[in-house]
């Protein structure tokens, strides 16, 4: 059930946060504190604008329902000019610490922060030089709880100067959560990697595919020659498409592990069905610290892909971010950041599905910076 004191809770916390967020303008001339540009253009993002001139818009069109709540001069509610100013102004590095530390003080500590998919996305309307050898994007690193549909944490990669398997690493160590589940694809599958989950006291479900040769050979070796200690399978008939899957999971001893430390299980999953009238047959294989059931192998293994559908559509498809016309790394790192921020207030409130959440906040807007008063 959503309730005004949940959202009293994070926006209070929220608020505090921003107004930590240094200001790159002069005093000189500034008619509101950056922290209230910003909760602008977090509650139009959340309402569905996108864009410096929508975004405009909007505080034209509820410049009396915000001067009242900001207490404010209505003729002088942020403009479309201020709020690009501000979003490509603002430091993106000042704007993701926030984030961060917000994230995880206020929702690190749920009961169903439990298993962490670590994924990227790339901010396509930041890529530069596409058909050449110099093509420079942005891309951000999320660490998303499969239960939740929350971000806890993320990292930003420009593409010449990174690779998402270090911004990973850091955010294994940055976290600062312990005895949760990291899961992720096979980029991942690292020995440094999978070291600093075990350092931190935290346990891993990761894809292996080539990019581990010598591993890879090992592991489907191991799962044809040995009996699997269980099995589970699995029917999945939805969205015009049929899926049987079997899960089996094989032990592995300890000088099996080739050097991926707390190496204690393989998991295979066979997975054969149709889409449309095209058929298709795959077998991937994991590696995990876990001793558990091939059935709950198979939902968090599922549960990864969660990331794709439930952040990376969402902030494609409801926030518009792939057809956003924001070429600027600085505006497009801010942007993003703060779409994230309108999905963590959605889901810290329980709506997994932001169109629902959006007609919930849309009779009640006002709430979110009553705090402002």
């Amino acid at each position: 059930m959503r309730s005004d004191r949940q959202l009293f809770k994070y926006m209070l916390s929220l608020i505090e946060k921003l107004k930590q967020v240094k200001d790159f303008r002069k005093d000189k001339g500034k008619r509101h504190p950056l922290w209230i540009v910003l909760v602008v253009i977090i509650l139009g993002t959340m309402l569905g604008y996108s864009g410096y001139r929508e975004l405009g818009e909007f505080a034209k069109n509820n410049r009396h329902r915000l001067s009242k709540e900001f207490n404010i001069i209505p003729e002088r509610v942020p403009s479309y000019s201020t709020i690009r100013r501000v979003m490509m102004g603002v430091d993106w590095q000042s704007l993701l610490k926030m984030f961060n530390e917000w994230a995880l003080e206020e929702y690190g500590q749920r009961d169903d922060i439990n298993w962490l998919g670590m994924d990227g996305k790339s901010l396509k309307n930041t890529l530069k030089n596409p058909n050449n050898e110099q093509q420079n994007f942005i891309m951000f690193v999320s660490l998303f709880s499969q239960e939740s549909g929350l971000v806890l944490h993320l990292k930003r990669i420009e593409n010449k100067k990174g690779s998402e398997i270090d911004e990973g690493q850091a955010i294994i160590e940055d976290c600062s959560l312990q005895n949760k589940v990291f899961t992720g694809d096979a980029l991942h599958c690292q020995k440094k990697t999978i070291s600093l989950i075990a350092k931190t006291k935290n346990d891993y479900v990761i894809t292996v595919k080539g990019n581990q040769k010598n591993l890879y050979q090992r592991i489907q070796d191991l799962s044809n020659s040995s009996k699997p200690e269980s099995c589970f399978l699995e029917q999945d008939n939805s969205h015009g498409r049929k899926i049987s899957r079997k899960i089996e999971v094989f032990k592995v001893r300890k000088n099996e592990r080739q050097g991926f430390e707390n190496l204690r299980r393989v998991i295979k999953v066979e997975r054969r069905g149709s889409r449309g009238d095209k058929t298709y047959e795959e077998t991937a294989y994991y590696i995990s610290s876990l001793t558990e059931s091939a059935q709950v192998f198979a939902k968090i293994i599922r549960g990864h892909w969660k990331i794709e559908n439930q952040l990376h559509w969402v902030k494609d498809v409801i926030f518009e971010e792939d057809k956003s016309e924001i070429s600027d790394f600085q505006a497009a790192s801010n942007w993003s950041i703060l779409t994230t921020i309108g999905l963590n207030l959605f889901r810290g409130l329980g709506f997994l599905s932001i169109t629902e959440g959006q007609r919930w906040l849309a009779e009640r807007w006002e709430k979110l910076i009553v705090l402002s008063t």
